[in-house]
């Protein structure tokens, strides 16, 4: 018997796809290169409109428009369904007082409807690209490139560069907050001589002021300053007012921060960028951590290579110009100027005193502060960097806070006409106290300037310099838990140049020690 068997009719379906659709299809199966497949179906889709794909991360269409440059309005969820993670987003500190936590939202797939500058944009979401339809004008076909897109991604990229400063951290990035940073620097909060703030202010100008003075002379439009000395004395603060000083020109200079720098790669993408951006300021934050052995011949050829640095300011900063290569510290061609940030002297006390008293009357505090105390905090303040004096004047408010939030204060007599006022008693005090600190850390550490010590096996003189640490000289017959005591070998940074080493020992060895660092 015939099974049954029932007559069919082939069909042919059309059904009108979007991209939604073929978004959803690729990810339900293998991933690959999705870009190409994604362009041909909205040109498919919209077969009237340019498609240009743009990267998130080079151009930020929602964040520009989030900041009111521009409208994006989300799309209709029926027409191209929205995928997106959303969560709660904490309230930051930095937002202050009240502030409150809200909803927050990444998306993954979105299309919105984007107006900018009297013309309206298609603006697909897909992951980390940004698609961009637009109308063809004049002479544009659907596959040339629109010009009113190019305008618009100039505009945002234009946005996102402003404010800001790159930064290299391992790869380059852009940041606000250390442009925030950098704005809030200013000449006035710099103490330093006269002669050499002068000299540090106009460093960067005349550089930058001197093209056709280089031209003419036919010398390349480059320099390097080396910013040296002991660390919390204002090499740091004099580099982001410089930053600042040159973020006002018109038109501006970029600063170009680099903190660190390990492999020959990077230090190749260093320069790459500087030079794109050049005429620009490349800072070399604690140069000794970058050009190390592994990287110092590459970063000789960066300097020195065939190609053009004209317009790069270089300016590095150390707090161990004895560490440096010879190559960095005594070639004039690479860092021609050095430029030495000693410890403040007591005028530069009693200004840095000055300072914080104008910026208490400045914010109306009700602390008094009368000028004659400067004096007398410079006076017992010898030996401190400006980091230990910020530290000794920070400490102090926050007691007088305190005290006055507990009604505490102390308001006897007293002997000393200056104990009188509690921010001095308090200031003392606090003084007292980081001293002390200070001379526990380096009690038995510090030599004087030309202190001469015996290897105690072969009678070896060794010249150590000023703030080296006391401690044998290596030789064959002093194994290494000898040379560097447990007891300080996780503080001390140590450096040794042998010299001479071959069958004979190291009879004459010399050892060079890293100066003690009060940080």
């Amino acid at each position: 018997m015939k099974a049954d068997t029932e007559p069919f009719t082939l069909v042919e379906e059309t059904s009108d796809t979007t991209l939604n659709d073929k978004f959803q299809e690729l990810l339900s199966a293998k991933s690959a290169d999705h870009d190409i497949q994604y362009v041909t179906r909205l040109r498919q889709q919209y077969p009237e409109l340019t498609v240009t794909a743009v990267p998130s991360n080079s151009c930020g269409l929602l964040a520009f428009a989030a900041g009111g440059y521009a409208s994006a309005e989300l799309v209709n969820e029926a027409e191209e369904p929205l995928a997106s993670w959303r969560g709660w987003v904490p309230a930051l500190g930095r937002q202050g007082e009240g502030a409150k936590g809200g909803i927050g939202q990444t998306t993954f797939f979105a299309k919105y409807h984007y107006k900018w500058s009297n013309e309206d944009f298609v603006v697909y979401i897909v992951g980390r690209v940004q698609y961009v339809l637009k109308d063809p004008r004049g002479d544009e076909t659907t596959l040339s490139p629109s010009k009113l897109v190019d305008s618009l991604i100039a505009a945002v990229g234009t946005w996102q560069s402003s404010e800001v400063v790159w930064v290299f951290d391992g790869y380059w990035q852009l940041s606000k907050a250390l442009f925030q940073q950098v704005r809030k620097a200013e000449w006035e909060n710099v103490i330093l001589a006269p002669k050499q703030k002068a000299a540090v202010q106009d460093v960067a100008t005349k550089f930058f002021d001197s093209k056709d003075l280089y031209d003419e002379l036919g010398v390349p439009w480059k320099r390097g300053i080396i910013f040296h000395g002991p660390p919390g004395n204002g090499k740091t603060i004099s580099i982001k007012a410089l930053m600042h000083t040159l973020a006002r020109r018109t038109p501006p200079v970029a600063s170009l921060y680099v903190k660190s720098a390990v492999n020959t790669y990077q230090i190749r993408a260093i320069f790459q960028l500087a030079r794109q951006l050049a005429p620009c300021m490349l800072i070399f934050e604690d140069i000794e951590t970058i050009v190390t052995n592994v990287t110092r011949s590459y970063f000789f050829n960066e300097v020195d290579g065939l190609e053009s640095n004209d317009g790069i300011l270089m300016i590095a900063s150390t707090n161990y110009l004895e560490r440096l290569d010879p190559g960095l510290s005594k070639r004039p061609s690479r860092f021609d100027r050095k430029y030495l940030f000693p410890m403040p002297n007591e005028h530069e006390r009693t200004l840095y005193a000055e300072f914080w008293r104008r910026k208490l009357e400045k914010r109306g505090n009700r602390v008094e502060f009368p000028k004659r105390l400067c004096p007398a905090m410079a006076s017992i303040t010898d030996g401190f960097s400006f980091a230990f004096l910020q530290e000794a004047f920070i400490a102090t408010l926050l007691v007088v806070a305190r005290d006055v939030e507990n009604g505490t204060a102390d308001s006897g007599r007293h002997d000393d006409d200056l104990d009188q006022f509690e921010l001095w008693r308090i200031f003392k005090a606090q003084v007292r106290d980081l001293r002390s600190d200070m001379d526990s850390k380096t009690q038995d550490l510090v030599l004087p300037e030309t202190t001469r010590t015996l290897c105690p096996d072969h009678q070896q003189s060794i010249t150590t310099s000023q703030h080296a640490l006391q401690m044998p000289i290596l030789c064959r017959t002093s194994p290494m838990q000898q040379i560097l005591p447990q007891a300080i070998s996780s503080d001390v940074d140590v450096m040794y140049d042998i010299n001479a080493v071959g069958q004979a020992g190291y009879k004459n060895a010399y050892i060079n020690t890293a100066a003690y660092d009060h940080r």
